[in-house]
């Protein structure tokens, strides 16, 4: 079955889209606006590429964990090691608290209003209703180096990086972590200077990634799950 893409994706274009006419405004009104405004304009495109990145990434994962719900999919559309991980991290505060006070009543009692996140685990059952998004996704929608392998790898689709740099030709890892310590120094440190040309460059390199990451994760999907749950 061919590539289509994903709500997110297209979500993502019209937002890059949007921003990308600021962009252009600023870029070519080298006289009439004053440097400090062209610069504050740039630097809030690196702001606002780095947030779309973030809400394509949540968008694309969280649609595809709430379609098999919604479309009444069976355990075993998501992958074994993506539900055992949500069983296991749904004991999490649990276990803190056992380890901090060897309460085997409070233990035991927890655990067995978490039964429904080990039903996860039989196959043909039909998925229950779960916070998949919160416990899977959330803590690592941030797209840093580090945050979108564990991401994908969650979702059993790991190595996602190395596939980014094939699938684009480049050096994905380099080129993100690039961006996003730009990014960084924005929000923490003194103000960058920017030029057009690095902006220009962003815009590029993030329609690169969303594209890149869209069609590996669908393979992942259609594979995994069936292209029924393809949004």
């Amino acid at each position: 079955m061919s590539y289509r893409r994903s709500q997110a994706r297209q979500t993502a274009i019209q937002r890059r889209k949007a921003l990308r006419a600021s962009f252009v405004y600023a870029k070519v009104r080298t006289r009439k606006l004053p440097t400090f405004v062209r610069d504050a304009i740039f630097q809030n495109c690196v702001f606002q590429l780095s947030a779309l990145l973030e809400d394509y990434l949540l968008d694309l994962t969280s649609q595809w964990l709430s379609g098999l719900t919604a479309g009444g999919a069976a355990n075993s559309a998501m992958p074994l090691l993506t539900r055992a991980l949500f069983a296991a991290r749904s004991q999490e505060e649990l276990h803190r608290r056992f380890i901090a006070l060897g309460d085997e009543t409070e233990l035991a009692i927890g655990t067995s209003q978490q039964l429904t996140a080990f039903g996860l685990l039989r196959d043909n059952d039909p998925m229950p209703v779960l916070d998949l998004v919160g416990k899977l996704v959330k803590d690592k929608k941030f797209p840093s180096i580090h945050n979108l392998d564990v991401l994908f790898r969650r979702l059993g689709r790991p190595k996602m990086i190395q596939a980014l740099s094939k699938r684009t030709k480049t050096n994905a890892e380099l080129a993100l972590r690039a961006f996003m310590d730009v990014r960084n120094v924005l929000a923490h440190e003194d103000p960058l200077s920017i030029t057009d040309v690095d902006v220009g460059r962003y815009f590029a390199q993030i329609e690169s990634w969303i594209e890149g990451i869209d069609r590996e994760f669908y393979g992942h999907v259609v594979k995994t799950s069936g292209a029924q749950y393809w949004q």
